[in-house]
């Protein structure tokens, strides 16, 4: 049977990518015969993903424990010989005359069962949110995450037509070129620029990409009712579901409220039906996600609320484990970390058979409280009993949505991984943003990591990615700046950034505080880091992408320092404790920064709406004639304003300079009074309303992306502080 299995695997898949790459750094095509594969479960003696690579002859065995691995091994032989670099945005393929494929015998084999990522459904700036992406864009996508030896990924992004699906006498397809019925405003409006028809359609072509080649792809189950998912108005006026009680938070909409799957099973079975069209139509059930009761409050009373969600995750655990019983099921860390106590996770975890579950977390670079009712406990997957007792995952979530800079805390991640380093009850490492592609270095760091946890420190790994993706040019420069921003841009957790804090008006009556003006000792670093940014020829697309991502994390942490200062130093003015002149001073630097800010993400493409809009409707015409005003909505709510370009110029600076000369205004007149905190804040937000009106194609960028202008550009922010 083992050797019917080997001889059913084609080996053309990952033949054709050696064969690629091959040609491009030699020019030639490979020799028939040069390269033989395997597959072979006995290379992996732990039964996790492994391969082998051994010179025969001439030429080179790959085996791999599995087809996946197989192409590991391809990538990582190019990598090893031929000097490949894989990144997200692209790969280096140095030129040569060819390659030395002698003296290999490289044993390889993964700590860590499971190894991928999610992939959300906030929308914004194409670069970030992979609703946004096209086929071909998911086909370099899931490449590039086999060239880094991951093994799943999920789709987490709204459940694009399985309501129609699962349900198709009950709900028909939506007209794309109207509002949806259930949009409301900000990130709540899922009104669509892609019909439900063509985003199935893309979402089956991208599971079989996957599925060919050996990924996995995690299928939700349970109650799946939230903002992304909404249960559409046709299924609530046929069916009439009711709802479990839902106390507080922001789940109050009958779209996003979960049905009641206690007082009758039809509701569970509802919900099922929705897994099981998505199963049938485009995935498979190996992986069973869910999140639970997520977000949601059912009672006032702690232990009522505590238990309903133990009786619906145990009936969604009972219901997965009949209609799939070969499945491994994922139980998401979400809702532990935010909503429960430790001691009532360890209570519900001793009551679970752990036979087919993986506590599925990715909160280990929490470095916050999320909720006030944790009476100051830290709440992470080191309190909850699973650290060398229970299948669990170590994961990275890089919250929230509006951090799309670089942010990750390296200092709390290597802390943490001290406690899954040699635990076999570890069996995942994953990466959960809420947005892709954020921090280029963090995925280097995550990939590393999540082939063997802590091998490399972050340090030696910055050193790594450095040299590797820039050169021995560049690399030594580079270093020094991911450096001087790492040391800083980790200070703000997970906490929001400028954009976000700048549409805000502070309480006059109160001094302003942030964690990043703490951090003021460290600020000097931003000296020779925008010197040495100044220094980058600007000769690749990666030196250009990284110099504007290290500009504008610095950026924005000066921005958050420099409206701290302003409305503290307003405020010592006021009590006799500083000069007028100083805050004066304090308000020029405020909107120079901002001025800097919005130079800076006019140079390059990631950050523009009008230009992600555009690669929208080059993939498939966007029939919604009110999109343009739908995705400026989705991108600069609330919880989603970050470094989007046309919000930096339109929005956020108006904001910055409307405090700026308010301050300005009260030291002029000598009114030592306070301002009104209300009226201002209309002003402000009436900034994002004539935003909302304004055509994208009006705000798009207009500077020249060239060096000079990032020069000018850095020496803006340098000159502000």
């Amino acid at each position: 049977m083992i050797a019917e299995l080997f001889c059913a695997v084609s080996f053309a898949l990952p033949h054709a990518e050696f064969t690629k790459y091959y040609e491009q750094a030699t020019g030639a095509k490979p020799a028939d015969g040069l390269v033989s594969y395997a597959v072979d479960p006995k290379v992996s003696t732990s039964g996790k993903d492994a391969y082998r690579i051994q010179s025969e002859g001439a030429g080179v065995k790959i085996t791999g424990s599995n087809e996946r691995s197989v192409f590991y091994a391809v990538y990582d032989l190019l990598s090893r010989r031929a000097g490949c670099e894989w990144f997200w945005d692209g790969d280096v393929v140095p030129k040569r005359t060819s390659i030395d494929l002698s003296g290999l015998d490289v044993h390889e084999e993964s700590q860590f069962e499971y190894r991928g990522l999610r992939y959300f459904a906030h929308r914004g700036l194409t670069r970030f949110q992979a609703e946004h992406w096209g086929y071909e864009d998911w086909k370099r996508e899931i490449d590039w995450a086999l060239k880094n030896r991951l093994n799943l990924f999920m789709l987490r992004i709204g459940q694009d037509d399985l309501f129609q699906k699962a349900f198709p006498d009950i709900v028909p397809y939506p007209d794309p070129s109207k509002p949806l019925p259930e949009a409301m405003p900000g990130y709540n409006n899922r009104s669509l620029f892609w019909s439900l028809q063509f985003r199935g359609a893309l979402r089956k072509k991208v599971l079989d990409y996957a599925f060919a080649r050996g990924m996995l792809s995690p299928e939700d189950f349970g109650t799946m009712s939230h903002w992304y998912s909404r249960t559409p108005y046709a299924f609530l006026e046929k069916m009439n579901p009711p709802f479990l009680p839902q106390q507080g938070g922001s789940y109050g909409h009958p779209t996003d409220r979960v049905w009641d799957v206690m007082s009758d099973p039809k509701w569970l079975d509802c919900y099922w039906r929705i897994t099981e069209a998505s199963i049938a139509n485009y995935g498979r059930p190996d992986l069973l996600h869910t999140i639970g009761l997520g977000e949601r409050r059912c009672s006032t009373n702690r232990a009522e609320n505590t238990r309903i969600k133990i009786e619906v995750l145990n009936r969604n655990i009972a219901e997965a484990r009949s209609r799939h019983p070969g499945s491994r099921i994922l139980l998401a860390g979400w809702d532990f970390f935010q909503e429960w106590r430790p001691e009532e996770v360890r209570s519900l975890f001793a009551s679970l058979d752990w036979k087919d579950l993986v506590l599925w977390d990715y909160e280990a670079d929490a470095t916050q409280d999320f909720r006030r009712d944790m009476q100051g406990l830290s709440n992470n997957f080191t309190k909850w009993d699973v650290v060398g007792k229970r299948p669990y995952t170590f994961g990275i979530f890089l919250c929230l949505e509006q951090g799309l800079d670089c942010r990750a805390d390296y200092g709390v991640l290597e802390t943490r991984q001290q406690a899954i380093k040699d635990d076999p009850f570890c069996t995942g490492y994953i990466f959960w943003p809420e947005s892709a592609h954020t921090d280029t270095l963090l995925l280097h760091y995550f990939t590393r990591n999540g082939w063997r946890a802590g091998v490399r420190t972050a340090d030696e790994l910055r050193a790594d990615f450095c040299r590797r993706r820039y050169g021995a040019q560049q690399a030594a420069r580079l270093e020094r700046c991911w450096k001087a921003v790492n040391a800083v841009s980790a200070g703000i957790g997970w906490s929001g950034n400028y954009g976000a804090r700048c549409t805000v008006v502070p309480n006059p009556a109160f001094d302003l505080k942030d964690r990043v003006s703490a951090t003021a000792e460290l600020m000097a670093q931003y000296r020779p880091l925008f010197a040495d940014l100044a220094e980058v020829p600007w000769e690749t697309p990666f030196e250009i992408r990284d110099t504007i991502d290290l500009a504008r994390t610095a950026g924005d942490r000066l921005a958050i320092a420099a409206r701290v200062d302003l409305v503290n130093t307003w405020r010592k003015w006021r009590n006799g404790k500083a000069s007028a002149e100083t805050v004066t001073a304090a308000a020029d630097r405020f909107v120079s920064l901002g001025t800097a800010m919005a130079d800076l993400l006019e140079l390059h493409t990631d950050y523009s709406l009008w230009e992600s809009y555009q690669r929208l409707d080059a993939i498939e015409k966007i029939k919604n004639p009110d999109f343009e005003h739908v995705l400026v909505d989705n991108a600069t709510c609330g919880y989603c304003r970050s470094h989007q370009s046309e919000a930096a110029r339109h929005y956020y600076l108006p904001a910055m300079k409307l405090l700026a000369d308010v301050l300005r205004a009260k030291v002029a007149a000598n009114d030592k009074s306070g301002y009104d905190m209300k009226a201002l804040s209309a002003r402000v937000n009436a900034l994002r309303e004539e935003l909302l009106k304004r055509p994208l194609a009006e705000m798009r960028p207009t500077r020249a992306r060239t060096r000079p202008n990032f020069v000018a550009a850095l020496k803006l922010l340098a000159s502000s502080f």
